[in-house]
């Protein structure tokens, strides 16, 4: 007890020494909290300041870090606010983004992006961008409109995600076109559907900009260490699998081969790509036009298996096998039969691309999907041709043939990127920019 006592004598003689300690470490540790809260503090933007800089706050992570892998070896910064949920993968969760969140990106109302431009149309940081690409959604950018820099459009999915109300949409149709109309803006898609779909509601000569996802550093090996075939199923709603898989068991017997094929998450929970890499190759039941997925796996030369375009109209017919083409199907569960605007032209004889009981339209727009576009991609006419041709295919030859085309690929992309960004190294902001740094 006596340090006790030794301890209370201590504070009454030093009361006011004891109070000006607590007041120091409170003051202290406030401003230390204040700076640590503020980016223009203690971020160094010295990164961005002789290099063209691009801001990025999409809800989906994959097409930006394929962006970033693509353009950061010519010199290219960015800055990636990230709004997906899945933004701890890369790393990316938005830490100093004011006013927009999770829950109001992806349509911010009128007041939000007012207040969004005011917060930061003098910021420091927001200075050093000369550039906004939107993949998901592609809407995002009108956000951006008031700034006066180079935006970049490049749909990854269905162009109307965030604006779905006909109100809404028909806005942001015109502001997309008075984004194209500006020679300093791109205006585009990550695939031909989307580019032909945004094209068919606003008249915009859409270009393509697909992505390579070089980013998995893995390759398709010409010996493989896992006998299965991969399959990735439709969307979980399509009731449809199973019966795949029982009748794909019948034709495999009927064949008297030892074929041995298994959906993803049978065979892994989770995976990484060199996984993926270890099989004969994969097979698909579509449920998307384009994916992140198949552009990996594409890159990765990995042999793929598609239904022909006649088969998989009948099972989307059947079974709405690519469930996730149109948003009315994936918010509702049911198909329409037509857009809730009307086509640019009018006098279009394009069928309506949202139209989900016409056999014609909806062949029509799939022979648009990634999957009928790139070649050496392997269709099978029903099940048993799939089994004929897992056994028949030289998977060795496939690989190797889309190992070649990946390599223009990457060529002509790289092309078109640099003279996108030459486009942005002569604009008055970038120039305006290095003038104040040197």
């Amino acid at each position: 007890m006596l340090w006790m006592r030794s301890i209370h004598r201590f504070l009454l003689h030093h009361f006011i020494f004891v109070c000006f300690l607590c007041t120091v470490f409170i003051f202290g540790y406030s401003l230390i909290y204040f700076l640590g809260d503020d980016q223009n503090q203690v971020l160094d933007f010295s990164e961005y300041d002789d290099n063209i800089t691009f801001w990025s706050n999409d809800y989906h992570i994959s097409p930006i870090h394929d962006l970033k892998n693509t353009l950061t070896p010519l010199g290219v910064r960015f800055i990636d606010e990230s709004l997906s949920a899945s933004c701890s993968t890369t790393k990316t969760c938005a830490k100093h983004l004011y006013v927009l969140s999770t829950l109001n990106g992806m349509n911010p109302n009128q007041s939000i992006r007012k207040r969004f431009y005011e917060f930061y149309k003098d910021d420091p940081l927001m200075n050093h961008v000369d550039a906004f690409v939107c993949f998901h959604p592609a809407a995002m950018c009108e956000l951006f409109m008031p700034f006066n820099r180079t935006i970049i459009v490049i749909a990854s999915t269905r162009y109307e995600l965030g604006r779905f109300a006909v109100d809404e949409w028909n806005q942001w149709n015109q502001n997309l076109r008075l984004i194209a109309s500006d020679s300093r803006n791109v205006v585009a898609a990550n695939n031909l559907y989307d580019a032909e779909y945004i094209r068919y509601f606003t008249g915009i000569n859409t270009t393509v900009l697909p992505h390579m996802c070089a980013y998995t550093n893995v390759h398709y090996r010409s010996v493989n260490t896992r006998s299965e075939f991969i399959l990735f199923p439709s969307n979980s709603y399509v009731q449809f699998t199973q019966q795949f898989f029982e009748e794909l068991n019948v034709s495999i017997k009927k064949a008297k081969t030892s074929i041995i094929v298994q959906p993803l998450r049978k065979l892994y929970h989770t995976y990484d790509y060199s996984d993926l890499v270890r099989h004969p190759g994969i097979i698909y039941l579509p449920y998307q036009v384009s994916t992140m997925s198949i552009f990996e796996q594409y890159t990765m030369n990995i042999p793929l298996f598609f239904p022909s375009i006649d088969l998989l109209t009948e099972w989307h017919l059947k079974y709405s096998l690519v469930y996730d083409r149109t948003w009315d199907k994936v918010f509702t569960g049911k198909g329409k039969s037509r857009s809730a605007i009307p086509p640019y032209d009018l006098n279009t004889t394009v069928p309506d691309p949202n139209n989900e009981f016409d056999r014609s339209s909806i062949y029509y727009w799939l022979k648009y999907a990634d999957y009928y576009q790139w070649p050496y991609i392997t269709y099978f006419e029903s099940i048993d041709d799939l089994v004929s041709k897992l056994l028949q295919t030289n998977l060795n030859y496939i690989s190797e043939q889309m190992s070649i085309y990946n390599q223009r690929k990457q060529s002509k992309l790289l092309e078109d990127w640099q003279n996108i960004l030459k486009r942005i190294s002569t604009s008055s902001k970038f120039l305006m920019k290095k003038e104040k740094t040197q």
